[in-house]
């Protein structure tokens, strides 16, 4: 190998090549990451071979480096994770201060923000669908005197309440994390 001779680099990839995957798999456990991690100690042992004296056998020290591949890939990862999970529990936290905080002028815009969609939202239903849902929702009126107001069946009421509270689900959705924090803001 110190003379970067091609053949004996060629017999020890293809002698090795299929037993070191396998064998990175085991510590792993995705065989295109086992895949790239032999690549990687193959392509160090032809760019350093010049440099390396190899005091055991060739495949003891190719399974070695596999296995310090493994282990260095693996703490990355698990770092990574930790950090990433660190990062979102603190944005969550700075998320959950900004939303929290009423005093904040940021809250205030996303209130006002939140009050203008709703607005839409209810200004955009069917006529009799907006008439039942502010008659419930803003005069607290029970159904059956919505129905009575309205000349409609009970039947009708809810179905009216079910297609409203319909259309500001779907509408809403993306404000969906704004308002269960405002909501529980408020309790």
């Amino acid at each position: 190998m110190k003379r970067r001779d091609l053949s004996a680099f060629e017999e020890l990839f293809f002698n090795y090549h299929g037993r070191l995957v396998l064998f990175a798999n085991k510590f792993i456990g995705d065989m295109q990451v086992s895949r790239d991690l032999v690549q990687d100690v193959f392509f160090a042992l032809w760019e350093k071979s010049d440099l390396m004296e190899i005091k055991e056998s060739p495949k003891a020290y190719l399974f070695q480096s596999v296995k310090n591949s493994c282990l260095n890939y693996n703490r990355h990862i698990s770092i990574k994770q930790s950090v990433e999970s660190e990062i979102g529990r603190k944005i969550l936290e700075l998320e959950s201060q900004t939303y929290n905080n009423t005093d904040n002028p940021y809250f205030s815009l996303l209130e006002q923000e939140l009050e203008e969609k709703i607005d839409q939202v209810i200004a955009s239903m069917p006529e009799k669908c907006r008439e039942v849902f502010m008659l419930s929702r803003y005069e607290k009126l029970k159904n059956r005197e919505i129905a009575d107001q309205l000349g409609i069946s009970i039947k009708m009421v809810e179905k009216h309440m079910s297609k409203a509270l319909a259309i500001l689900r779907r509408d809403l959705a993306e404000y969906m994390g704004i308002l269960f924090l405002m909501f529980l803001n408020r309790y």
